[in-house]
C-alpha cells in the first residue's frame, strides 16, 4: 500500500488553508496569521490537528484495505 497523503493546515477560527512564508521556518510557540480572517493560530495546535487528520486518513484507508483483503480471502 504505497500511497501518499496531503494534509492542509487550516485556520482554527475560519477553516481557511493557512499560507506560510516560503523562507520562514516555524517552531513550537510561533503564531501563524490567517490571511483570510487575520486571527493568529498557534503553530502547535494547527500541527496537532493536521496530524490527527492524517492519522484518520491512513486509518480509514487501512481499514478499507483490510476489509477488502479479508473479504476476498473467505470467498
Amino acid at each position: 500500500m504505497d500511497k501518499s497523503y496531503s494534509i492542509e493546515v487550516v485556520c482554527l477560527f475560519c477553516d481557511a488553508t493557512l499560507k506560510i512564508e516560503e523562507d520562514k521556518e516555524y517552531q513550537s510557540g510561533d503564531m501563524i496569521k490567517c490571511s483570510a480572517c487575520g486571527e493568529l493560530n498557534d503553530y502547535d495546535s494547527v500541527l496537532d490537528i493536521a496530524k490527527e487528520k492524517g492519522v484518520e486518513l491512513v486509518k480509514d484507508d487501512l481499514e478499507k484495505e483490510l476489509k477488502s483483503k479479508f473479504k476476498n480471502l473467505f470467498k
